[in-house]
């Protein structure tokens, strides 16, 4: 029951989030206004949840802009970063997320860029805007599976979402995600019980592929991010499970949301 409350409280939140940030951007245009709201709607979501936020590697952060790429696993990803993160993040993502009412206006006034694939045209624009944002500085988040994964597995990485990279020539920063697959599965919006980690990796050297071409890009990048995921397992660090969480939170649910364990917070390390 405390789950599909902690659900219900979560949909409000990001309806409230997202009227907000559009009107923001709508009445009192510049100062982005709209990015400040959505960044304290991912900070709000994770708490809301019960999840606990582990946050390591933040000093493999390049000080400019960068390309994070980042596996996908739940529609809790987006708010895991924006929460982990001291500076704001934007998202280069499918043109399906844009679309989404109320949120999708809402992330496209904080400044996010959605792509139609199936457009050459849009995607070169938007790719432009990107490249204009890293080098103003700015981090952007691409998830190349181009969907969550329903296991928490690393997917196939897709080409497109390398060109970026190649193109800018910006700093190419893995960043492996976890969690998020217990937290809210792929399919539904029920809230469980789970721990949340952000781990920001080294970024890609020369020689591992920086400013080679996609394909090389991508093999690394994956290699880099499934090495962590490996990692972990031999660890027995995985959050969310019996193994990696405290309180005994269980790492699956039945038909009904189970109550969040107590002691499941929400909390970056070494926050501000």
């Amino acid at each position: 029951m405390r789950g599909a409350l902690r659900s219900m409280i979560l949909v409000l939140l990001t309806a409230g989030s997202s009227v907000a940030a559009f009107l923001a951007d709508r009445l009192v245009p510049g100062g982005n206004r709209a990015e400040r709201v959505m960044g304290w709607w991912g900070r709000a979501f994770v708490r809301s949840g019960g999840w606990k936020l582990r946050v390591e590697g933040m000093e493999n952060l390049p000080s400019g802009g960068a390309v994070l790429v980042a596996n996908h696993q739940s529609v809790v990803d987006i708010p895991m970063l924006l929460a982990a993160f001291p500076r704001p993040v934007g998202f280069l993502a499918k043109r399906e997320l844009g679309e989404i009412p109320l949120f999708g206006k809402a992330m496209a006034a904080a400044g996010n860029l959605f792509v139609d694939r199936d457009d050459p045209r849009d995607a070169v624009r938007m790719l432009r805007e990107a490249g204009a944002r890293l080098r103003d500085g700015r981090l952007v988040v691409v998830f190349p599976e181009g969907t969550r994964s329903g296991d928490g597995s690393i997917g196939e990485f897709q080409l497109g979402a390398f060109y970026l990279a190649q193109k800018s020539g910006a700093p190419v920063v893995p960043v492996y995600l976890d969690g998020g697959v217990l937290a809210i599965p792929k399919g539904g919006f029920c809230a469980r019980p789970a721990g949340l980690l952000v781990r920001v990796l080294p970024q890609l050297s020369p020689g591992e592929g920086a400013g080679g071409s996609k394909e090389r890009i991508a093999a690394a990048v994956r290699a880099r991010i499934l090495a962590a995921r490996a990692n972990d397992r031999v660890k027995g660090d995985i959050p969310g499970s019996t193994q990696g969480q405290r309180g005994g939170v269980s790492s699956h649910c039945g038909k009904e949301c189970p109550p969040t364990a107590g002691g499941v917070s929400s909390a970056r390390e070494g926050e501000r």
